[in-house]
């Protein structure tokens, strides 16, 4: 009798130990949200391009009726690139995405109306080194939710004990296709973004571990 309640103790045991990471691992990370468009006013000065002065650029607006198919979602942005227009450009924020936390990973919902395009997510690093991540080629019809991995592609550690660093979302860079159609006009819409973050881990002064703020 006592062998088999030892028995049934250390299984107990063992399936706590396998259980617990699992848990703590989740209790961590936590979602929130970036950008909503609800705030922000965006205009043709947040556009870019390196072409020659008095290219064409695409229309921004901010509809209410043209949104993911999320909860929440009250208003996305739109950006409506006619045939003429289609060239490289950027859209900048009106203020960068300014984000503490160390980001496991960033959601976009994206509408396209299949055009042989990219999109990608303009980032300043911690280093203030301006990159870009590749988020979606942009040939599908209709909303979809793309999902892009910072922690894989940036380092988001601390360089100095106690001083919090960050990394900056500043805006997109779409590019079209050489085999692009010329005659095509293109519709692009993004709505809420959110990231899954948790807190930086801060490294001791004199020795090579980390631990929780």
């Amino acid at each position: 009798m006592i062998a088999f309640r030892n028995r049934i103790n250390l299984l107990l045991f063992l399936f706590c130990l396998l259980v617990s990471p699992i848990f703590s691992e989740s209790g961590i990370w936590r979602e929130i949200l970036l950008e909503n468009f609800e705030l922000s006013n965006f205009n043709a000065s947040h556009l870019r391009t390196k072409l020659e002065t008095g290219t064409k650029l695409p229309e921004i607006t901010l509809s209410t009726n043209f949104t993911a198919p999320i909860p929440g979602s009250k208003q996305a942005l739109v950006i409506r690139i006619p045939k003429e227009a289609n060239l490289p450009f950027s859209l900048y924020f009106p203020k960068p995405i300014e984000v503490n936390a160390f980001i496991k990973e960033i959601s976009i919902p994206i509408y396209s109306s299949q055009s042989s395009g990219n999109l990608t997510l303009i980032i300043e690093t911690q280093d203030a080194e301006v990159r870009q991540l590749n988020l979606t080629s942009l040939n599908f019809r209709g909303w979809r939710t793309i999902t892009v991995s910072i922690s894989k592609n940036f380092d988001q550690n601390d360089r100095v004990f106690l001083q919090k660093s960050s990394i900056r979302i500043l805006g997109f860079f779409y590019l079209p296709y050489e085999n692009n159609d010329p005659n095509q006009e293109v519709l692009i819409a993004i709505d809420d973004i959110t990231a899954i973050v948790r807190d930086k881990y801060r490294p001791l002064r004199n020795k090579e571990i980390l631990l929780e703020d």
